[in-house]
């Protein structure tokens, strides 16, 4: 079990997140009924992604095995400057989506995503087991299901908005790194049907990685920029992306002894 003194460091921690987070949402809600101009958003948002990674770096001997730790560290490695790139992109009205900032962190942000996905699968054991299960109908059924679930909604979301990503040039990233999240949502999701890791672990990974799918959806329609639908988008970005980071950092430690 994790130490008294520690555990209230990581919980001293994310009351800061819950702290920050609160203040710059509250930030951009007065940008977009009210129109005022501010930085702090701007600024704030990256600041949870540090503290994310202090997190991360925290975990220690608390964590699930060296492994994962080590993959969990390069991850936020790649998140940190990938949501100081994003920010910066937010906040300067020369910067587009197909700007090189906006590349390079679509870059790292799907080599974060391969990394979790390489760390949520651990040896991708149900695929090597699950061969044998195909020769039936049944068997077939219950191995398909979930991926089936997962690019299913990423399909009915994304076929919607192909024609306009188009227009901004953004349909080849955009597509590449829904397909990605897409998968690692369903690998995710894996965790907890073949307990890979223990409960809680996997649960705070599963909704991590769903709500990173989540922010990709609206993160698009805010990136097509079709007037108001997409500035009112921007506000629950980070809703969704918030939870996904600090899920994922969280999923790092043993919280109990299973």
């Amino acid at each position: 079990m994790m130490r008294r003194g520690k555990r209230t460091v990581v919980l001293g921690l994310l009351g800061i997140i819950l702290l920050i987070a609160g203040s710059f949402m509250a930030v951009d809600w007065m940008i977009f009924l009210f129109g005022i101009k501010t930085i702090y958003a701007g600024v704030a948002k990256p600041m949870v992604s540090v503290i994310c990674l202090i997190l991360v770096l925290m975990i220690g001997k608390d964590g699930i095995d060296r492994k994962d730790t080590a993959i969990l560290i390069a991850a936020f490695v790649c998140i940190v400057p990938v949501d100081i790139l994003m920010s910066i992109v937010a906040l300067s009205p020369n910067v587009t989506v197909s700007s090189p900032e906006f590349m390079v962190g679509g870059v790292l942000s799907i080599i974060a995503n391969v990394l979790l996905l390489i760390r949520h699968g651990r040896g991708f054991p149900y695929l090597r087991s699950g061969l044998g299960k195909l020769k039936t109908l049944p068997g077939l059924w219950s191995f398909l299901w979930l991926p089936l679930l997962a690019y299913g909604l990423f399909a009915v979301a994304l076929i919607p908005l192909m024609k306009p990503m188009i227009e901004v040039g953004h349909l080849a990233i955009g597509l590449s790194y829904s397909v990605i999240l897409a998968t690692s949502m369903w690998v995710a999701w894996e965790t907890l049907r073949h307990k890979l890791y223990p409960r809680i672990n996997a649960w705070l990974a599963s909704v991590g990685i769903t709500c990173w799918f989540l922010t990709e959806i609206v993160g698009e329609i805010f990136n097509i920029q079709i007037g108001t639908i997409s500035d009112l988008m921007f506000n629950f970005v980070w809703v969704f992306y918030g939870t996904c980071i600090v899920c994922i950092a969280l999923s790092g430690y043993r919280w109990n002894d299973d």
